[in-house]
């Protein structure tokens, strides 16, 4: 069997069990109700987060990956702070505030977009989004924060989180 991937129908975040969907499950010989469970697995996993699409990669009956995406990374931290655009000036107005601690978590959601060879490059690369988007970590303006990452101010929390990147 090659690869397929079936789309998992959503509605406010959780799966909608539809007929149709199901029906697809069946054809493949997979078990709508297993595949249900762990996609909410999956939901739980980042349920501070919005998510865009799920889908279900399916190459046998037994095997089978639930793929959970988010927006993309500009899109994530407007839906986060409720807003329609970043700051018209990114220098003097602040459109919210991460904690450093969130920063890495959207990392390591976002590790396969990001494509970074680090959790510390992904983690830079996301400040500097903050940065042009007008958006604090910690209170603290975003290209600080990546000098600071840089003289390794940090290294601590990105340990803590290396083995989930």
């Amino acid at each position: 069997m090659s690869k397929r991937v079936v789309t998992v129908p959503l509605q406010g975040g959780k799966v909608v069990a539809n007929p149709q969907f199901q029906d697809t499950l069946k054809q493949l010989g997979i078990d709508p109700n297993v595949v249900i469970q762990k996609v909410q697995e999956e939901l739980k996993r980042v349920g501070k987060y919005p998510v865009q699409k799920v889908e279900l990669e399916v190459t046998s009956p037994t095997r089978y990956e639930v793929k959970v995406y988010l927006p993309p990374i500009g899109d994530l931290f407007l839906r986060l702070f409720g807003k329609d655009v970043g700051a018209h000036d990114s220098r003097n107005e602040v459109i919210g505030n991460l904690s450093f601690e969130q920063l890495v978590e959207i990392a390591i959601l976002k590790k396969d977009e990001l494509k970074s060879k680090s959790l510390k490059s992904a983690v830079k690369q996301l400040l500097s989004t903050c940065k042009a988007m007008g958006i604090t970590v910690d209170g603290k303006r975003a290209d600080e924060v990546l000098k600071e990452v840089d003289g390794g101010k940090y290294d601590e929390i990105l340990n803590k989180f290396e083995k989930q990147w």
